[in-house]
């Protein structure tokens, strides 16, 4: 990166970086990550006629395409062995979890998507575990390290969205709510 680009440029080298690293993030997440830092940086300067400096897209795009590509190694790692009781919560959690978050999507994008995002997974992950006990005949069901931390990261981002960035539920219980992701970390051994 030699000359100046534009925002839509940089979040077009972050994407193909992500690509090339097969992690799929949606195109309006990257654009809403860019453009909040290029405001906060160029605060008096309109997006839309910014030329962003070599040396900051290169920051851009090193620390949005770069940040936490190597995946944590977990093979020497058990996996964790859940009750159908714990299953069951950890899903519960992560219902309202979407739901809470969809519910401040207008408010909040980046922050609500990597909740929906880390949700998502996580549901896929507990509903194959549950699949694979059932066909075992057990109730046990086996988490992988990565689920967990995936589980843990979403909770831990649905309290931040509640209790500092001004979240709304008003059909909720906050209180119950809050107490519902705070069991989950417990469970998990991260009480906030």
């Amino acid at each position: 990166m030699e000359r100046p680009m534009f925002p839509d440029d940089v979040v077009a080298v972050i994407m193909r970086r992500l690509a090339e690293q097969r992690r799929v993030v949606p195109g309006y997440v990257i654009r809403d990550a860019v453009e909040a830092a290029l405001r906060r940086r160029f605060p008096d300067v309109p997006l839309a006629t910014l030329h962003v400096p070599p040396e900051v897209a290169a920051e851009l795009v090193t620390g949005f395409g770069d940040g936490n590509a190597a995946a944590e190694d977990d093979s020497a790692t058990m996996p964790a062995v859940l009750s159908g009781d714990e299953t069951g919560r950890l899903l519960a959690a992560l219902g309202l979890a979407v739901h809470v978050a969809a519910f401040n999507l207008d408010r909040d994008r980046l922050h609500v998507a990597q909740i929906l995002n880390g949700s998502a997974a996580a549901l896929v992950a507990l509903g194959a575990a549950q699949r694979a006990a059932d066909a075992a005949g057990t109730v046990a069901v086996l988490l992988s390290p990565a689920t967990l931390r995936t589980v843990r990261t979403t909770m831990v981002a649905v309290l931040q969205g509640v209790r500092n960035r001004g979240w709304q539920a008003e059909h909720l219980d906050p209180v119950a709510s809050t107490a519902m992701f705070t069991d989950v970390l417990t469970l998990l051994g991260a009480v906030p």
